[in-house]
């Protein structure tokens, strides 16, 4: 329902709301498992072979990672029909085992790694662009080609083109590609650069990639195999770039393309949606939970923020045209983030700005970058003094904001062309944020402002999320190419990597969950799906 609206609205949002996966049963039947033994080839024990289970009517998947002598145990089951797949070492199970899961029973399935794993599949985003041979146009195609595609540096590897070829794919890429509403932001000078390096290494001479040569031939050993992965389908189309927990565990989603709100009960797995209100919704990347408990979205098609009461189901509107003082266009909140005053801050990547929502009086507010130009304002964090501060992602910066005084000041991070993308904050207060481009998680100490890199494990991750465990003082990070979910804890300066079973799956913001730490949420936007990486203790 939308509030402060017609009274003819009041009727189809309360049709809208329609639940789409209702397991109330689960919590009470979960006690069921799949246990057995991963083989090799040889027929040896494979120990850190990846297990996953998917229970085919309710689709979620539950994935965990052999242990000593190739024994596998995943737990928590609801009764039903799942398949079964292992993959390992460059092999995996052929074809999928079927079992029907009976409630409180154990099942046993023993899976053989005997089939070559296809390296479009066991391959990721860090992976193939390791392989893409070095050069000026590398970095250029690591800081523009993956902000809209889902497997191009698997693509551009793989693919062997003249010339003329290579600058037909880029005038493609300019120009609204495959119905994507950006294109490719490239100047001529830029353009022939990148073509020149792609016409000397990917040449129609160069032959084809020997990819069972270069297939990842992975096992996930020590502390990273100490983890359980639970992901769950949500309609097809929902593209849930952001989610995040509110206070009582509840997991929110924003799906993007289709324009509702998602509501996921981890104790149930009931999963809820509501139509957002308006004529072709279309949904921004944020989503963000206030001190109420209420989440908040942004209509960019109709250049609105919304917010929702989950008590009555009545939605709030704060309209960009329509509210006091001056309009503000191009509402297309990239993250958002509440002050304990109440108002509302969220960046615009597009239009480059950072902008305050008072609900109080309905007032917007802009803040520029200091540096003129598209800088590209994307995460967010708060830190222990009330600053706001902002990666610039484009202008590769990092602004900050005194919110009172409405001054606004840039700093340079260590690393040049490093992509700054999204913040967070431990429990001292100092903002994380990561850097896209330079494979590093920083630390900013909000006092002096000094900068601490601390470079991922894996080469050319693509660090995106940030979050903190606060508890704990752990800081989780996504590794969008690396499709991995990585600890970093500043105490012991040690990381975790924790790999996800399947691979190009773009994982932006993540979320930890407040009733259990150990337990981090993410969205898949390429799969569909959300789910989350649980530490065994």
């Amino acid at each position: 329902m939308l509030e402060n609206a017609n009274r003819r609205m009041m009727i189809p949002m309360m049709v809208l709301a329609v639940v789409v996966s209702s397991l109330s049963v689960w919590a009470a039947s979960n006690s069921s498992a799949i246990t057995g033994v991963v083989k090799d080839a040889s027929g040896e024990p494979a120990v850190g072979a990846i297990v996953s289970a998917k229970n085919i009517e309710r689709g979620i998947t539950t994935t965990v990672f052999s242990q000593e002598h190739g024994r596998f145990n995943l737990p928590n089951l609801a009764p039903g029909k799942y398949t079964v797949r292992g993959t390992g070492g460059g092999l995996q199970t052929d074809g999928k085992e079927t079992v029907d899961v009976v409630a409180s029973k154990k099942m046993t399935v023993n899976l053989a790694l005997t089939a070559p794993q296809n390296y479009r599949e066991a391959s990721t985003g860090a992976r193939d662009l390791e392989l893409l041979p070095e050069g000026e146009g590398k970095s250029f195609i690591q800081a523009k080609c993956s902000l809209c595609h889902r497997a191009v540096f698997q693509e551009i590897l793989l693919s062997r083109k003249d010339k003329n070829g290579w600058m037909e794919a880029l005038a493609k890429m300019r120009n609204h590609p495959y119905g994507y509403t950006g294109s490719l932001d490239i100047t001529d000078q830029e353009r022939d650069m990148v073509v020149e390096y792609l016409a000397k290494n990917l040449n129609l001479d160069v032959p084809p990639l020997d990819q069972q040569r270069y297939l990842p031939k992975t096992w996930v050993k020590g502390a990273a195999a100490k983890s359980i992965i639970v992901e769950f389908d949500l309609p097809k189309g929902a593209y849930p770039h952001d989610v995040t927990m509110d206070s009582q565990g509840i997991l929110w989603v924003s799906e993007r393309d289709l324009g509702y709100i998602g509501r996921l009960d981890p104790a149930s797995f009931s999963y809820t949606r509501t139509r957002v209100p308006g004529e072709n919704v279309r949904l921004t990347d944020a989503i963000a939970v206030d001190a109420k408990g209420h989440p908040w979205v942004v209509d960019a098609r109709n250049n609105s923020v919304f917010e929702y009461n989950p008590e009555t189901k009545k939605f709030t509107e704060f309209s960009g045209d329509k509210g006091p003082g001056n309009p503000v266009k191009g509402l297309s909140a990239n993250t958002m983030r509440f002050l304990p005053d109440g108002t509302a801050w969220f960046t615009e990547v597009g239009a480059s700005k950072v902008v305050r929502l008072d609900p109080a009086t309905r007032q917007f507010t802009e803040f520029l970058p200091k540096s003129p130009g598209r800088m590209g304002p994307y995460g967010l964090a708060v830190d222990g003094a009330g600053m706001i501060w902002f990666p610039e992602q484009l202008g590769n910066k990092v602004g900050r904001i005194n919110p009172k005084t409405g001054e606004v000041s840039e700093y340079d991070p260590p690393t040049p062309n490093a992509i700054p993308r999204r913040m967070g904050e431990d429990a001292a207060g100092n903002p994380w944020f990561s850097e896209f481009g330079a494979g590093n998680l920083v630390r900013i100490d909000y006092r002096t402002g000094k900068m601490t890199e601390y470079p991922t494990p894996t080469k050319y991750s693509g660090p995106y999320g940030v979050e903190a465990d606060k508890t704990r003082n752990l800081i989780w990070v996504s590794e969008c190419l690396a499709d991995q979910m990585a600890r970093f804890d500043p105490r012991t300066k040690t990381w975790v990597e924790y790999p996800l079973p399947e691979h190009y799956l773009s994982i932006r913001k993540i979320s930890v969950d407040p009733k259990q730490p150990n337990r981090v949420w993410f969205g898949e936007s390429f799969k569909d799906r959300v789910g989350y990486v649980e530490v065994i203790q």
